[in-house]
């Protein structure tokens, strides 16, 4: 009776809108005798949070029951003539104006009230009841009165109406499923007898899949000889309907006319089918060869990079957080907790098959389509990843619902989608690594596309000043080599410097300078989103391709520099996995400054180097059970959907976390679920958003740039293998 007086007496002093006021009279004046009103109040009640146990070990969601908040039964109030119902909400306190946990997250109250009530009457109830909770406690903890415990934010559940720019979302991918159904229809209609199923399989090139056309997390990478070789849509059709002699009759002009106008458009709904395309993806004849280990490596690394994202995205979810947060001390868990390694993986990969298709396609021809270069990598990368952009913008939030919606819809996931909505164009010139906001992965669009930007910077930048000098003939391919070397000391240089002059201790991608702290280039992110303090991983990778593709993957290595090379390599990947556990065992150490520097400078590109042993030892007959693991034809179609995975897969996860609809209690079985869950799920939509955008884009470029391998031969496709000569004739002018 206490209770409900205080709650009386708060709701009396409270100013609250017309229809809340009384619908919560109606809820408070009614508990004395059994009817509807008394059993709805008490599910109101029983349905809001309460102090849980567990404060200790991090519990600080108190979700309360959010199905039974809905579950409430409509109930008239005669006063208003209107019904209302239950509506859950959250609400965020903090203390001090600070969030209470880790300065990140706030306690996090699920509360009951009339739907009529808007969250400017929620927050007014709560921080009215707040402070008179404080008052009545008081007496027994006097601390209690120095702090200042208020309700910043609150969120309904009511998700309100879709904006323009989500129904316009909708809109797009409706109308890509249905392109998509359509073409796959005709296709399916058209190719069913066993000739044009063969004739599928056999004539069209147009979806390039070799183990070799893949570079970092993409696939596809190929250069003008992708378009001078291949017969595309059309062009084999053209010119078989001649009688012999070449008399046409004009019967055999017109029919020859319609099977031409049939095929062109049978060829262009394959562009779009998802049986043509899935025959491509899932297809493994062609995952044999030299490089077939790096399919393996890509897979791997991709799931390493989900396996970080499962830990990483959970702490703000979990109820049992220091239990969690004891994680970084275990011996097993350095694995996780260095998963940033795994992007340097990509990097190495994207150099390596870069430099060794570019180097392979000048070694044959002499040249190289430099404008091809540049346009394929920016069309093979943009259509998914502005498709992704799109549905992260405007429908991630909205396909939330549940009582951790709090988390996604407020606070700094909110402020990377309003960022999105305003600086979408900097993700798709890639330079959202560097702007807006200095690159700081907490207020930049779709954090991870971090590695998007400094991928295509090093390709643009880094890719045409190594291809050119390793390119070079004669003793003048020692000056690209040199080059080549010389830049990935300067970046490890660099990274040192940067580590110094900052004062840098950690190896995370959160680690925070100590020096020179007003700085915002170091405050927003002094290391792990630089391009220059990334690119050397990229250029190790570049010279393993030059040395791959210099030897034709030839490559002889005695069986005792073989054993001393992997237990160089092994002991060096095992030095910088675990470099860092015994200051992560003993929490209150860490490195010196010297030491922070000579780990975190060396350690990425080290890494780069054991990839580069581990490449080169598979292709020259070394690679014993490795190389036989990572060639495994499994991984080729796992590895066509590389790209698309490590676009989605944070939105897959997140989208499911703060669905929940109580927090999650963490422990090492609920983990391997979620994890195998969460690589399962994210394949799968991968798959989806790849038959949608990704595939039926490779495809549309053969048809819409193939005059781009022709353009400007005579300056554009500088003619590589002379270079060298040209460069001594100059020599000895001078």
């Amino acid at each position: 009776m206490e209770i409900l007086a205080k709650l009386r007496e708060i709701k009396s002093e409270v100013q609250l809108t017309e229809y809340c006021q009384s619908d919560t009279e109606l809820l408070l004046n009614n508990t004395s005798s059994k009817n509807a009103v008394n059993e709805a109040f008490v599910k109101y009640v029983d349905a809001a949070a309460k102090i849980p146990r567990g404060i200790l070990q991090g519990k600080w969601n108190w979700v309360g029951d959010y199905q039974e908040c809905h579950d409430i039964e409509t109930l008239h109030n005669p006063k208003t003539n209107k019904s209302f119902k239950g509506e859950y909400s959250s609400v965020a306190v903090i203390i001090n104006g600070k969030p209470v946990l880790l300065n990140t997250y706030p306690i996090v109250l699920g509360v009951c009230f009339p739907n009529s009530c808007d969250e400017t009457d929620v927050k007014n109830l709560m921080n009215t009841l707040i402070s008179t909770i404080k008052t009545e406690i008081l007496p027994f903890v006097p601390a209690i009165a120095k702090q200042n415990i208020t309700v910043n934010e609150t969120l309904s559940d009511e998700h309100g109406k879709l904006d323009s720019g989500a129904i316009a979302t909708i809109v797009v991918i409706g109308v890509l499923c249905f392109i998509v159904l359509l073409a796959t229809l005709i296709d399916y209609t058209c190719s069913s007898s066993k000739k044009e199923t063969d004739n599928l399989v056999l004539d069209d090139s147009t979806f390039a899949d070799s183990h070799e056309e893949r570079t970092g997390l993409l696939s596809g990478e190929l250069f003008s000889h992708s378009i001078q070789d291949d017969s595309t849509f059309a062009d084999s059709h053209e010119d078989r309907t001649g009688l012999p002699g070449g008399e046409l009759s004009s019967h055999s002009i017109q029919e020859g006319r319609c099977n031409n106008f049939k095929q062109k458009l049978l060829n262009i709904c394959r562009v779009f089918s998802v049986t043509s395309n899935g025959k491509k993806l899932f297809g493994t004849t062609t995952a044999v060869g030299p490089l077939a280990c790096l399919n393996g490596l890509r897979v791997m690394s991709m799931w390493w990079v989900i396996l970080g994202h499962t830990y990483v995205f959970i702490f703000a979810i979990v109820d049992n957080l220091a239990e969690a947060g004891q994680l970084v001390q275990r011996f097993t868990f350095q694995p996780i907790m260095n998963g940033t390694y795994s992007v340097d993986s990509f990097f190495f990969l994207s150099g390596l098959l870069v430099a060794y298709l570019a180097l392979k396609e000048i070694k044959e021809k002499g040249k190289l389509s430099w404008p091809y270069y540049f346009l394929h990598r920016y069309w093979r990368l943009t259509p998914l990843y502005a498709f992704v952009i799109l549905y992260y913008t405007y429908l991630m939030i909205p396909s939330v619902s549940g009582p951790l919606r709090f988390f996604i819809a407020l606070g700094p996931y909110k402020g990377r989608v309003d960022i999105c909505k305003s600086k979408w164009w900097t993700n798709l010139l890639y330079i959202n690594n560097m702007y807006p906001n200095y690159g700081n992965l907490d207020t930049t669009c779709m954090g991870w596309s971090w590695y998007l930007a400094n991928d295509m910077q090093f390709y643009i930048v880094l890719g045409p000043i190594v291809i050119v000098t390793l390119a070079l003939k004669g003793r003048l391919r020692y000056v690209g080599v040199s080059i080549t070397l010389f830049l990935i000391l300067a970046g490890v240089l660099i990274r040192g410097v940067l580590i110094w002059y900052y004062g840098i201790y950690g190896n995370s991608s959160d680690a925070s300078p100590t020096k020179h702290v007003d700085d915002l280039w170091g405050k927003n992110g002094a290391l792990y989103v630089r391009p220059y303090a990334r690119f050397s991983v990229y250029l190790v990778g570049m010279l393993t391709g030059y040395v791959l593709a210099s030897n034709n993957n030839r490559i002889r290595i005695p069986r005792v520099l073989a054993v001393v090379g992997w237990c160089v390599a092994i002991a060096t990947a095992l030095a910088v996995i675990y470099g860092m556990y015994y200051y992560n065992h003993h929490t209150d150490t860490h490195m010196t400054l010297v030491q922070s520097a000579f780990y975190n400078s060396l350690g990425r590109t080290a890494w780069g180097m054991c990839l580069s042993w581990v490449v080169i030892a598979c292709i020259s007959g070394n690679g014993g059970p490795v190389k036989d693991i990572l060639s495994w034809k499994i991984w080729a179609p796992l590895g066509r959907l590389t790209y698309a995975a490590y676009l989605v897969h944070p939105i897959i996860i997140c989208t499911y976390y703060f669905s929940m609809f109580q927090p999650l209690h963490f422990s090492d079985l609920t983990m391997v679920y979620l994890f195998i869950a969460n690589l399962v799920v994210s394949y799968l939509v991968a798959f989806i958003v790849s038959m949608l955008v990704e595939a039926p884009m490779i495809r549309l470029e053969k048809l819409l740039l193939p005059s781009i391998s022709s353009f400007g031969k005579s300056y554009v496709n500088a003619p590589l293998s002379h270079l060298g000569e040209k460069i001594k004739d100059r020599l000895r002018r001078s």
